[in-house]
């Protein structure tokens, strides 16, 4: 009976090891697939009937090991959107389906997990990676906020910024005290936006009245009533005695001009400011505070002994429409888009998805894995948050295979098949005897 059981377990030791060699096989060839995650073999062995007496051979089988938690080795890359995790966890994507009867893309309800990373943009905004997979995430509103219902595939819509009107204006500088009374200075310039994005130009020009006193006249070009020039002229007095050089907290007496209002501040050192409201033709009204740092403080505009007006600080805060630029990816999987106008916008995050049996994962082609019973629910978390591996941009996770590893069990396979098929020949040539003596 075991001679011919050994036939039997012999051709079960050459089936696994097939098996094995298949396993290799399949490491070997994805030696370079981004993401790919290696399946080791092992091995089982199948009892029929074993006990002190007797011992009936079985025989082994072959079952797949899959390295679904063991990371590659990530590289550098020199695209923006190709993604790495640098821990454990898996990327949620989805499959397209046909597409929609009005020519958009639909998806599979199913969500897919992968680490092949190599995401790109396609023709409608979509971030698909080389296996035609659909990287999703949850979608970020302008306020920061992020709504963790549903991950869905990221499209780039938002491919121009709407521009933002100039509300703000800082000005800092030192007006030099040793000029003589009636001495007007050259005048400094700034772009503003209306509320259309067109570029507008601001000009103060500082004039001295007597000593501590300085008028400031500001021009806006087109800013006045029905299309007209803007013009005003706010006076300023500064410390001669107390705190010298600095502006005194006179500035809220003046009240309001034309188109202008002094923002009131009660306080001695509170901000000096000034509200202007604006009005372009074909862009309407809007309002423009205008800051001179604080009263009795050198933090904004003063007055020192110096040969020349010194300027250190006149911006505003108004932006003019953007194009889409590029789009970028933190650690924490925060998709920006950037704009040519130097605005950034966050749209979606990129969540990391974990298993609690990450081994236990189906394959499908391209790299990717499907939730079973036995894998347990997909866990959705941040990047960097309850144990989820950080996202690494211009990077990509490469093969976990090691081809060392992979060349021993490849000789360790052919050894034991060849000492499987000997066990045949050896099984065979026995029978062989046992006939040659009844003959």
């Amino acid at each position: 009976m075991s001679l011919f059981a050994s036939l039997t377990t012999a051709v079960g030791g050459l089936t696994a090891q097939s098996d094995a060699m298949g396993n290799i096989s399949d490491n070997l060839a994805n030696t370079q697939t981004t993401g790919f995650k290696g399946v080791d073999t092992s091995f089982q062995a199948m009892v029929t009937r074993s006990n002190s007496n007797l011992n009936n051979p079985g025989g082994v089988r072959a079952l797949p090991r899959y390295q679904n938690g063991l990371s590659g080795s990530i590289a550098q890359s020199t695209e923006s959107t190709n993604l790495a995790i640098s821990g454990a966890g898996f990327f949620v994507v989805r499959a397209a389906t046909t597409g929609g009867s009005n020519g958009t893309t639909t998806f599979d309800a199913n969500p897919l997990y992968t680490r092949a990373g190599d995401f790109s943009l396609d023709k409608s905004g979509y971030l698909v990676n080389a296996s035609g997979y659909y990287l999703c995430g949850y979608n970020v509103d302008t306020a920061g906020n992020v709504d963790t219902s549903a991950a869905n595939p990221i499209q780039i819509a938002d491919l121009l910024d709407n521009p933002v009107a100039s509300s703000q204006v800082t000005y800092a500088g030192n007006l030099p005290s040793s000029q003589a009374v009636g001495t007007t200075n050259p005048p400094s310039t700034l772009q503003l936006y209306d509320n259309l994005g067109t570029t507008r130009s601001l000009s103060f020009t500082w004039t001295k009245t007597a000593v501590g006193a300085w008028d400031l006249a500001i021009s806006v070009p087109g800013g006045g009533v029905a299309g007209a020039d803007y013009t005003a002229t706010i006076p300023f007095t500064f410390n001669t005695v107390v705190a010298p050089g600095v502006p005194v907290g006179s500035l809220a007496s003046i009240g309001a001009g034309a188109l202008w209002t002094v923002v009131p501040h009660p306080g001695a050192t509170d901000p000096a400011q000034i509200s202007v409201n604006l009005s372009f033709l074909g862009s309407g009204a809007q309002t423009v505070v205008m800051d001179f740092g604080n009263y009795n403080s050198t933090n904004g505009v003063t007055q020192f002994s110096t040969d020349v007006l010194a300027t250190t600080t006149f911006e505003q805060n108004g932006i003019p429409r953007g194009a889409f630029k590029n789009l970028s990816i933190d650690k924490s999987g925060y998709v920006a888009l950037n704009y040519d106008n130097g605005r950034t916008r966050i749209v979606s995050q990129v969540p990391v998805a974990q298993f609690f049996a990450q081994g236990q994962l189906d394959r499908v082609s391209g790299g990717a894995f499907v939730q079973t019973l036995t894998s347990g629910t997909a866990r959705l978390e941040g990047p960097g948050t309850y144990g989820t591996g950080t996202i690494l941009g211009n990077s990509l996770e490469g093969s976990n295979v090691d081809l060392a590893a992979e060349f021993t069990k490849m000789i360790q396979a052919q050894r034991i098949y060849s000492a499987n098929a000997k066990t045949i020949t050896t099984a065979d040539q026995m029978m062989q005897d046992i006939l040659n003596v009844i003959r």
